[in-house]
């Protein structure tokens, strides 16, 4: 790797930051990371939840009840890998810099694997027949409209006792177009911070955080604890190869350096266990869209 040299572990360390720089689902749901992972894909791990205590009034006797955690099984279902191989040649004459051409773009693959991840989980719900109806062509105000949806559900998340930090709102392209109608939406600095369309937020609406994701299909209003994502980082490899396992800021991942006589290559490896789950369906609302009515 002439003109290449760097140590792997900063290299974990740069793709665990890009990791969270890249998710935007992510940053919205539980999250639960963990490195030198010794199971697989389709082991259960458990993710820590918040439980709720109830105050009892004091009648004379003090009761005590357990302090407990409560948790949820996650089932690792997928094991996103990026695996690019690379001659003595390309690292010599034509990877002008590896980790711009090699190590950024598997990182990115991989990060984009799980936040997908997490978009499928909020399109199930989107898809159920409980999920509420926004009509396309309907005037703000109106019963189908999403502002008058959300002001529904947020008067439901209310009633629930759901804690008014940490809502959410993950809405999709359809829901976007929607909502860019919204006059309180236009302008970002009135709406949240003047950075925010940078970080996919479109600002703050009736107490939700408003997140964009191509990767979404309608809508879903949900408290944080609503839903959850493991990240695992299996194991370093063994033997020659230069091998890291990492987690940091609730995500984690495997970086693997090495020699593949079988296509006389050197290799990179990037890969990591992940598993989404709906941890309490009642803090979540899903919304569906309706394409505009034919004229």
């Amino acid at each position: 790797m002439t003109g290449n040299t760097f140590e792997i572990d900063d290299v974990v360390a740069v793709g665990l930051a890009l990791m969270r720089s890249n998710s935007v689902l992510g940053e919205c749901v539980m999250r639960d990371a963990e490195a030198s992972f010794t199971g697989g894909r389709g082991d259960s791990v458990r993710v820590r939840t918040p439980k709720r205590r109830t105050a009892q009034n004091f009648n004379g006797t003090t009761v005590y009840t357990k302090v407990e955690e409560g948790h949820a099984q996650v089932k690792l279902t997928d094991e996103p890998t990026d695996a690019a191989a690379f001659t003595t040649k390309d690292m010599t004459l034509n990877i002008e810099s590896f980790g711009e051409q090699v190590l950024k773009p598997q990182m990115d693959a991989v990060s984009t694997y799980v936040e997908k991840s997490a978009a499928a989980l909020l399109n199930t719900a989107s898809k159920a027949a409980t999920a509420r109806v926004i009509k396309a062509d309907a005037k703000p105000g109106d019963a189908g409209h999403v502002v008058k949806m959300l002001t529904a559900a947020a008067a439901d998340f209310t009633r629930r006792e759901i804690p008014a930090t940490d809502r959410f709102l993950a809405i999709g392209p359809d829901v976007q177009n929607v909502l860019l109608d919204v006059e309180q939406l236009q302008k970002v600095n009135e709406a949240g911070e003047p950075h925010a369309l940078r970080n996919a937020t479109m600002g703050d609406l009736f107490g939700f955080r408003v997140v964009v994701s191509p990767y979404l299909d309608g809508a879903v209003a949900f408290h944080k604890t609503a839903f959850a994502l493991a990240v695992r980082a299996p194991n370093e490899v063994q033997g020659g190869a230069r091998s890291v396992s990492a987690a940091d800021n609730s995500y984690a991942l495997r970086v693997t350096m090495d020699f593949d006589p079988s296509v006389k290559s050197e290799v990179s490896i990037v890969d990591t266990l992940c598993g989404v789950a709906t941890i309490d369906a009642t803090r979540a609302i899903a919304f569906t869209v309706t394409p505009p009515a034919k004229a």
